[in-house]
């Protein structure tokens, strides 16, 4: 590093620190600073630490929010009364039920399934689909065909549809493709054989009533005729039959129990409350349906409860242990809100209850402590639980609104956690408390930081002070030197 020359005291420029004096200063500077600093360290170890708590309470209450979604089910009275259903003849007829369905057995027969309509052009009077058939308009109406269909009831509920065609869409392919565009409820589609091509027509769902009839106002004038538009027309009401049908909408006809039942589909919903039939062939036989009560479904409800207890006290016992070995402490060892959670939460299972007699306690449904503090179910009591649904139930979601020590485990332990989980409950008031803390400590690393660099500024004003004036000093000690030096030399007179 260039230094200016030093001529006379008091002249000279310093270009670094230190250069004067000979002293080290930004090694001083630094080593003042380190210390000075202690106090900053400090504050952003703290700072670590409340993140790794404040992590820590989000992971439990994470564990409490799941602890508390196993516990939802079976605070609901119907989450016991879950049914399963089975068919003696799967391929045939199908069943579900839910938990408004009555167990028992269902006779199911099937005399006929649900059709579509479909009608067809004649054969042989076109080739091909880019066949010119004619223009006009052509209106589609949903509805019912009376015996012989002699009469056309419209649906209620549906409108007629009129298709304009126009020399732009004349042909057969054209005419297919407006129809399809008109969402009429009517899908049209075109079959090719080694007669021809033919325009088909179906209704677009099944039932009776999704019956169609084809109107046609033909361009050439006679709307009947086997010429132009008109060969699409059918209205057997009216004696136009120029398409042919070859399959005519019904609906389903069936029985259950002996009773007669016809619907527009091939599902039965709600004709027996609570199950949903799902009919796929005529039936040779009756078919029997056994609806029966889903203890698997309670059972596997009652054994993610005991997972997701266990897996919150196995993280509670982590996160507040102590390790005499290493004398480390987990991140929420001490800590009260952890270890109150931690205490409750036992006692909350251990609680005897009386919203069923013949359950007073979890213990008595299966679901007993191990010497380890965790959860197991005990096979041979939940099966024997499970015989006893209803006071089973009343055990787990009773709700008393007047007395609620009568409520069921479930009900009281899920209220429990609801209450740690709550804005103003006391998880949320941790994690506040914690983010609180650390904005706190933030301002004090801030103040510090700002202390710190006017201490460092301070300094350097100090030791470049320093340096100038022992700089001065050198020089002038240096031309003192010379200047005896010089006077020494001279000869005596």
């Amino acid at each position: 590093m260039a230094v200016s020359s030093v001529s006379s005291p008091g002249t000279g420029t310093l270009s670094s620190a230190g250069i004067g004096s000979g002293l080290d200063v930004n090694g001083i500077i630094t080593s003042i600073m380190g210390v000075e600093k202690q106090p900053l360290l400090h504050l952003q170890a703290d700072a670590s630490a409340m993140q790794t708590k404040l992590s820590a309470v989000g992971q439990m209450q994470s564990m409490v929010s799941s602890f508390r979604d196993a516990l939802t089910p079976l605070t609901n009275a119907s989450s016991f009364a879950v049914t399963s259903s089975a068919s003696s003849d799967p391929t045939t007829v199908t069943a579900t039920s839910d938990t408004t369905a009555v167990p028992g057995a269902y006779s199911v027969s099937v005399s006929a399934l649900a059709s579509t309509q479909t009608t067809v052009s004649a054969s042989g009077q076109f080739s091909a689909g880019t066949d010119v058939v004619g223009t006009g308009s052509i209106t589609l109406s949903l509805g019912t065909w009376g015996p012989g269909q002699t009469t056309f009831t419209a649906k209620p509920g549906s409108s007629d549809v009129v298709i304009p065609i126009d020399a732009t869409a004349n042909t057969l392919a054209g005419i297919r493709d407006k129809i399809n565009a008109a969402n009429a409820g009517v899908s049209a589609t075109i079959v090719t054989d080694a007669n021809g091509a033919r325009l088909a027509l179906q209704s677009s769902a099944t039932g009776a009533a999704n019956g169609f009839r084809v109107k046609v106002t033909d361009a050439d004038g006679n709307n009947t005729d086997a010429l132009g538009l008109s060969r699409l027309a059918f209205d057997p009401a009216s004696a136009v039959t120029q398409m042919t049908q070859t399959q005519a909408a019904t609906n389903t006809q069936a029985s259950i129990n002996g009773i007669a039942v016809s619907t527009a589909g091939n599902t039965l919903t709600n004709v027996v409350g609570g199950m949903t039939f799902n009919l796929s062939k005529v039936t040779t036989s009756p078919v029997t349906v056994n609806v029966t009560q889903n203890t698997d479904a309670v059972k596997a409800m009652l054994t993610s409860f005991v997972a997701a207890y266990n897996a919150l006290t196995g993280f509670l016992t982590s996160a507040t242990q102590y390790d005499p070995a290493t004398k480390t402490a987990a991140v929420l060892q001490g800590d009260a809100t952890t270890t109150g959670l931690q205490n409750q939460l036992r006692s909350m299972i251990s609680q005897g209850g009386s919203a069923s007699p013949t359950f007073g306690s979890l213990s008595a449904i299966g679901i007993q402590f191990q010497k380890d503090g965790t959860l197991k179910l005990d096979d041979a009591t939940v099966a024997t639980a499970l015989q006893n649904l209803p006071a089973l139930t009343k055990a787990m979601s009773n709700v008393d609104l007047t007395t609620p020590a009568n409520n069921g485990f479930a009900k009281k332990i899920g209220d429990w956690a609801n209450g740690l989980l709550a804005f103003n409950g006391s998880l949320s008031g941790e994690t506040q408390s914690i983010q609180s803390e650390i904005k706190s400590n933030q301002s004090d690393q801030d103040a510090m930081n700002i202390r710190l660099t006017a201490t460092e500024a301070r300094l350097r004003a100090q030791y470049t002070a320093l340096d100038t004036a022992m700089s001065k000093a050198n020089a002038l000690s240096q031309y003192v030197n010379q200047q005896i030096t010089t006077w020494n030399a001279k000869p005596a007179n």
